[in-house]
């Protein structure tokens, strides 16, 4: 008698990946090697160039506040604006710039503060540096 052989089907017991498969997972670490490196040059430019956002907040402040003033009033050492029916005053007191009617600090550590008018606009110069408010 023959005997039959019966060839089962055997799943295929082959390790490793293939050819799709390895390439697919080198897209993958590529785009995020590429991701990676650029996050880390935004940090690196962010680490070296320190910005003042107390002041950027300060400046955009001011610019609001002037936006408001039905009168404004410039002097070197001082603004004087009427806001909604109230006068206040933008002027350095000490090491702080701060708006009376009230008090209210801008901004501190400031070494000296000066405003002037040039046509239409308003600039502030603090510590040599020079910002448009209105």
């Amino acid at each position: 008698m023959k005997k039959r052989v019966k060839s089962a089907s055997k799943p295929s017991t082959r390790n490793g990946f293939t050819m799709m498969e390895a390439l697919l997972a080198l897209l993958v670490v590529s785009v995020c090697l590429q991701v990676g490196t650029a996050y880390l040059r935004v940090a690196q430019k962010l680490v070296a160039e320190p910005v003042d956002t107390q002041r950027e907040f300060m400046i955009l402040q001011l610019r609001h506040f002037v936006a408001q003033a039905t009168t404004l009033e410039v002097e070197s050492e001082r603004i004087e604006l009427v806001v909604r029916h109230e006068r206040f005053t933008i002027e350095q007191d000490g090491s702080r710039l701060v708006k009376r009617g009230g008090y209210e600090i801008l901004d501190e550590q400031v070494e000296t503060v000066r405003f002037c008018e040039e046509g239409e606009a308003v600039f502030v110069e603090i510590d040599g540096r020079r910002f448009q408010i209105a």
